[in-house]
């Protein structure tokens, strides 16, 4: 605690500038200006901006951070996670803080918010909030809250529902943040580095919770209350953006990269020692941020990819972020890289001269424009337990090309289903995303013909804005199939998968199987992968043994631990086990490249590990199935690392016996642990002579 005190962040210095003063300061890319929109006191430290279908601007003021109100820190930790006395209840029983959610909107079209509505107030540690049909969704550490609002009359019904409970609020820097709706209909959301989670589903008491520490991304289906983690880790994970075609990204605070690709089912870099290991303890290997050239300062954590249609052009589909150490507005291009992606910096969209200025949010609006929250505070750096935070003020700036002008007020929710769908073509992204939310929370399936007939007769974005669209509102969605995952828009085939592979069947497996060898797209086939992972055993390690056939993929970034974890999902139950023996008694599949470097050696180590009786006669099969002394070499690598200290006594009989056969000749000089742990005739001797060989190289001992 004395050490606790000692910190001090770091401090921009000087008194703040009024809202005027500083925005003559700050500096856009040419071509591009900037303007005020709102400021204090009408909005204070915002900290997420989201939009409403009538194109108003939603905004979260986090004037409580960085301590809740009504608890007391009984002690931190050295990684200054706070532990307090009590779990704070939700409203209306709550500890009311200074947190608000508000409406901000332009009624006389002249770009500036001249009204502000308080929707709610008195949250405490609020860090995002969206619009759907019927209430506004918050994250409000440790609830997921819904505030029911179905006269849409801008006030809350009554008391909020709680649907998600368990996020812990250990460092508020780091809690559950960047609520967003995904294209599939599911709430996404982020966890960030320092804090826990034991995630309860509220509408389902007796299920047992969600755990992980530190860093994921979520999601939430608000209409099945199902919950999982999509993927796992990251640095300090806080926001959640996907671009045109429903890839998903977030942002980092690790110095040399501007963000990490998340695909569905994977595991990603952590913090080990602070943050803890991954849930899974079979990953056996996790993916890093996406590559990066040029200026990386840290950091960048909320950014878009850049999907509107006023910008100029050489905007569209990068990364567009902002980093409140640096006082400015990033963009980068994604250069695909096998099926991911590398980051390239491009020059600043804007710097400021100002210290206090201090971007955190950044969205994309209806007209096109950029939206930027900025904090405007003196200090930054949650590493300091003073309470000098300055709370007092908060700017909105929006940033648009020279000579653009506001587009006129609108209401989707007047439009009619029909016109919703000819949305789905808007050049601007916006459009599209609340065009298809509006349709699924009307539930009009009169327009499936339609949509159905628009995935049938176009190649680009609109079949996929079209099969997104089916998805929330054709009842017989499966009939899509055929036609969907012979598209010629790898997209639309990539999501047929995903979609399917979320409803735990995909239609006519065989034909699947028979198309597969020829798909040449990467991100295609990595979805392939992950979606394994979720089909019943059968027909996942099916589309596993399909890929692993392709020894191009064994260089991919993804798509090797990505089956591995679709392999290892049904490597533990009996019917898994047996599909996988069965399918290794082909001597074929040993020879390709993705079983030789990939996948054996962790399928041993899995096994090994897991320790059944069960499990551990597969090892015996597996070792006994390897059909040259170089694949029984893989398979009692990973015997040796998966029986680390498990005692040879209490390995079965005939799984010692046929690691003994398989110590033969120089084999017993690679495995000599292993050999030692089940008493293989001279291993013990050798490893002392080693042990006592002062000359030895360190990786004998």
């Amino acid at each position: 605690e004395e050490a606790l005190r000692r910190l001090h962040a770091p401090l921009a210095g000087g008194e703040p500038l009024a809202p005027e003063a500083s925005w003559k300061k700050l500096q856009p890319a040419d071509g591009l200006v900037v303007d005020l929109v709102a400021a204090e006191p009408i909005v204070r430290q915002p900290v997420h901006l989201s939009f409403d279908p009538r194109g108003r601007l939603w905004v979260v003021n986090y004037e409580q951070y960085p301590f809740p109100a009504g608890l007391k820190t009984v002690e931190h930790d050295r990684y200054i996670r706070a532990k307090f006395d009590k779990v704070p209840p939700p409203p209306p029983k709550h500890f009311p803080g200074r947190d608000r959610i508000t409406i901000h909107e332009d009624t006389d079209g002249d770009g500036r918010f001249d009204q502000v509505k308080s929707f709610v107030e008195g949250l405490n540690i609020a860090t995002s909030a969206i619009v759907r049909a019927g209430g506004v969704w918050a994250s409000n550490p440790p609830y997921l809250l819904f505030y029911p609002d179905r006269n849409g009359d801008d006030l809350p019904d009554g008391d909020p529902e709680v649907h998600l409970s368990g996020f812990g609020l250990e460092d508020t820097h780091a809690v559950m943040n960047s609520l967003t709706w995904g294209p599939d209909g599911w709430i996404y959301g982020a966890q960030g580095s320092t804090c826990t989670a034991k995630v309860r589903v509220e509408r389902y008491p007796d299920r047992p919770t969600t755990d992980f520490l530190g860093q994921a991304i979520w999601r939430y289906h608000p209409k099945t209350h199902e919950f999982e983690i999509f993927a796992e880790g990251g640095g300090n994970t806080f926001g959640v953006v996907f671009d045109d075609q429903g890839r998903l990204y977030s942002g980092t605070n690790h110095g040399s990269y501007r963000g990490l690709h998340y695909v569905q089912g994977g595991y990603y870099i952590k913090a080990w020692g602070k943050h803890g290991p991954l849930t899974n303890p079979f990953a056996f290997g996790f993916f890093d941020h996406m590559p990066h050239t040029g200026n990386a300062d840290r950091l960048t954590h909320t950014f878009i990819v850049y999907g509107g249609d006023s910008l100029p052009q050489q905007y569209h589909g990068k990364i567009i972020g902002p980093s409140p150490l640096q006082r400015r507005i990033h963009v980068t291009r994604l250069e695909p890289f096998a099926s991911t992606f590398r980051t390239v910096e491009e020059p600043f969209l804007l710097t400021s001269a100002d210290g206090w200025f201090r971007p955190v949010d950044l969205k994309a609006g209806p007209d096109g424009a950029l939206y930027v929250a900025d904090l405007y505070e003196n200090r930054i750096s949650h590493v300091d337990p003073r309470d000098n935070w300055h709370r007092q003020s908060g700017r909105i700036y929006r940033i648009r090309s020279v000579g653009s002008t506001p587009i006129p007020r609108f209401n989707l929710l007047e439009k009619s289903s029909d016109q919703l769908v000819e949305l789905l073509a808007h050049p601007n992204r916006w459009f599209r995303d609340m065009a298809r939310r509006v349709l699924a929370d009307r539930g009009d399936a009169s327009v499936v013909p339609a949509l159905r007939r628009s995935l049938r007769e176009n190649t680009g974005q609109l079949a996929l804005e079209s099969l997104w669209a089916l998805h929330l509102l054709d009842p017989h969605f499966d009939e899509n199939w055929q036609t969907a995952w012979e598209h010629p828009n790898p997209a639309v085939r990539q999501w047929i998968v995903r979609l399917q592979g979320d409803r735990r069947s995909l239609p006519q497996l065989a034909d699947v199987l028979r198309r597969l060898p020829a798909e040449q797209d990467r991100q295609v086939l990595s979805q392939v992968a992950s979606s394994a992972k979720r089909l019943p055993p059968r027909d996942g390690l099916a589309l596993c043994w399909s890929l692993a056939r392709r020894d191009e993929l064994a260089d991919d970034p993804f798509i090797p631990l990505l089956l591995w974890w679709a392999i290892e999902a049904h490597a533990g139950r009996a019917e898994g086990r047996e599909l996988i023996l069965q399918a290794l008694a082909d001597k074929s599949l040993w020879r390709t490249a993705l079983v030789q470097s990939h996948l054996l050696e962790r399928l041993s180590q899995r096994w090994a590990m897991g320790g059944t009786p069960d499990d551990l006669s597969a090892c015996t099969t597996l070792l006994r199935l390897a059909p040259t002394s170089a694949d029984a070499d893989r398979v009692l690598r990973g015997l040796g690392q998966g029986l680390a200290g498990r005692a040879a006594s209490k390995l079965p009989t005939d799984l010692r016996t046929a690691i003994a056969e398989a110590l033969q000749g120089d084999a017993a000089a690679r495995h000599l642990s292993l050999g030692v742990r089940v008493g293989h005739p001279g291993a013990l001797e050798s490893a002392l002579k080693i042990i006592g060989d002062p000359r030895a190289p360190d990786d004998r001992r």
